[in-house]
């Protein structure tokens, strides 16, 4: 899981920026949000609805494809959370807008691992308020400008040349060693956002992982359950159809409705049986080019009952499907 933070202070347009990374590139991206205060107002923005949580990080889908996280306890037991049960290709950390960027920082890299890697961090600078914030909140505002790899200044679309050289020189006062873009970022193309998610914290090129139609991939979830029987049935059915990527067996444990299924995907067949209750519910997916936020869909997104018919009354004791 590589690690991207955008930073940026109160009103600089992060969520705003956000939503267009996630749109252009077209990368699996969770969203990790950490609200200052009782109430998440940027929450309400990225969700499209409600989708229950995973341990205490709550989770959104969001219109763009990718989910949403928020969380107002430890900070980093929550990245780890996500890293061991969402596991998306990407988080994008969007701190308060009022907090040290420095700070962010130094706490992910506590954690980080072998499967966790920090990306060079973004600030957003709101150029309309760039002088105010400045005099107003002089620390908080040069430690998230000093501490970013690349500075995006928003809301300039109106200033003259003169105007935007003038802030474009004045950050870089503030932070020699790195880039200020104060061209709008909507005129940037697909490589120029792909390359956000390639720089690694020390500047180095990351590869991307190369999507391949032989090497087989493997995507597991636990901790999870499922609306219904019909709900589960919807996700095999789609699976062997080739809906949901090249899956060629699946597995798992998982409470649908009020009842323990177990399941198995191979040669394009999938069966469901009953099965004793378990600690947590447990799924893993074998393939090529696995679609794993549509996937993960089924098991955390609130949805209304599928149209397959009638509801079966009674526990399940063998369901077999296949091409």
């Amino acid at each position: 899981m590589k690690i991207l933070i955008v930073s940026g202070f109160l009103g600089a347009g992060k969520t705003t920026f956000i939503k267009s990374l996630s749109k252009h590139t077209g990368r699996e991206i969770a969203i990790l949000e950490n609200e200052y205060g009782e109430v998440g107002v940027d929450g309400d923005v990225l969700q499209e609805g409600s989708t229950g949580s995973i341990g205490k990080v709550n989770i959104w889908e969001l219109t763009e494809g990718c989910i949403c996280c928020s969380t107002k306890g430890d900070f980093a037991a929550s990245v780890l959370t996500i890293a061991n049960t969402v596991d998306p290709e990407y988080l994008v950390v969007e701190p308060t807008g009022v907090g040290m960027l420095s700070n962010i920082i130094a706490n992910l890299q506590q954690i980080e691992y072998e499967r966790i890697t920090l990306l060079a961090p973004l600030t957003i600078v709101d150029g309309q308020s760039f002088y105010s914030n400045l005099r107003e909140y002089p620390e908080i505002y040069k430690d998230q400008i000093r501490e970013a790899r690349t500075v995006f200044v928003s809301k300039l679309e109106n200033a003259s040349l003169e105007e935007r050289q003038k802030i474009r020189q004045d950050i870089e006062a503030l932070h020699p060693a790195g880039q200020v873009v104060v061209e709008h970022y909507s005129g940037m193309d697909k490589a120029a956002w792909l390359a956000l998610l390639e720089r690694g914290y020390d500047g180095s090129h990351l590869e991307a992982k190369p999507e391949s139609d032989e090497l087989p991939d493997t995507f597991s979830i636990s901790g999870v359950s499922i609306k219904s029987p019909e709900m589960l049935l919807l996700l095999l059915e789609r699976l062997i159809r080739g809906g949901l990527g090249g899956v060629v067996r699946a597995k798992g444990c998982v409470k649908a409705g009020g009842e323990w299924l177990r399941f198995d995907v191979v040669d394009g067949r999938y069966t469901i049986s009953g099965a004793e209750p378990a600690s947590e519910g447990k799924a893993v997916f074998i393939g090529t080019k696995i679609r794993r936020q549509a996937i993960r869909r089924y098991f955390s997104q609130k949805q209304g009952r599928p149209r397959i018919g009638a509801k079966p009354s009674g526990k399940y004791t063998s369901v077999t499907g296949w091409k």
